[in-house]
């Protein structure tokens, strides 16, 4: 019988960098402007850059992710912190 052993899900401060990186580029804020503990809303994340912000978190991660998570956890801080911690095991 074989296993096969997922990738560990990266640390949160890892998604935290990422999750600022895409919406810096998705919305043309300076990343070093972007707060983590502050609603990615305000940053300009439309319903749209969210769904396409899911389905880019799925495919680095290699877990489902829902299409309304940026909704759910609305912060990068607390998007971060969930799926680094809550997330784990969750393979597609």
């Amino acid at each position: 019988m074989s296993t096969t052993t997922m990738p560990p899900v990266p640390a949160a401060d890892a998604i935290e960098r990422w999750l600022i990186a895409r919406i810096a580029a998705a919305t043309g804020c300076e990343a070093a402007a972007i707060e983590p503990d502050r609603v990615m809303e305000a940053y300009g994340l439309t319903s749209v850059m969210a769904v396409g912000l899911s389905a880019e978190l799925e495919d680095w991660l290699g877990i489902d992710v829902d299409a309304t998570i940026v909704w759910d956890y609305p912060t990068i801080a607390g998007l971060a912190a969930h799926l680094a911690d809550g997330v784990r095991g969750r393979a597609r």
